[in-house]
């Protein structure tokens, strides 16, 4: 019996941990990865739901908070534009260098990213983060998914833990089973 138990408990440990690393992600934009610091790059793609053929345009702000706590500033400080794909997606490359913003980033913080076109908005923000320093506030295992929701790591871990340590004892019970037995 606990066999089944340790079974079921790995089962939603996976299931659990599968959404995790885009958990944080609208579900129509995505960055990848999720967070790094000056020189890195990262994709931000428009997954589904975008009109073909219309005009996507990306803007881009740098704040403590990441969305949805953050609202564009009166004029953002960089902007590109990106045409969505016959499928409905986009996909758009963008590397943190001096070309991004028209300032240093010497703190940790959020790169927010705006994608607007005509029929649809969104938005999603990658983690900035200086010699390692991530932004305050961010939660510890926020590592495992990025942004707002990546609390949900710890649950993840506890679950996982309380997985593993069902095998555990039902690894333990066979063993003691078959020293009786013996």
């Amino acid at each position: 019996m606990k066999w089944i138990v340790a079974a079921i408990a790995a089962a939603l440990a996976s299931v659990w941990l599968a959404p995790l690393r885009t958990s944080a992600q609208s579900a129509d934009l995505l960055i990848d990865p999720p967070e790094g610091g000056a020189g890195s790059r990262f994709q931000i793609v428009g997954q589904n739901g975008w009109t073909p053929g219309e005009r996507v345009t990306l803007t881009f702000d740098f704040a403590d908070a990441p969305p949805p706590n953050t609202a564009s500033g009166p004029a953002p400080y960089h902007e590109r534009e990106v045409e969505v794909l016959r499928d409905g997606t986009w996909s758009f490359p963008i590397v943190v260098n001096r070309d991004l913003f028209p300032f240093p980033l010497w703190r940790p913080g959020y790169i927010v990213v705006h994608a607007q076109s005509p029929s649809k908005q969104a938005t999603a923000a990658y983690v900035y983060t200086v010699e390692g320093r991530r932004p305050a506030g961010l939660p510890p295992l926020a590592a495992l998914g990025s942004g707002q929701r990546a609390d949900g790591g710890a649950f993840a871990i506890a679950l996982i833990a309380a997985g593993a340590g069902s095998l555990l004892l039902a690894a333990g019970g066979l063993r003691a089973r078959e020293t009786r037995h013996a």
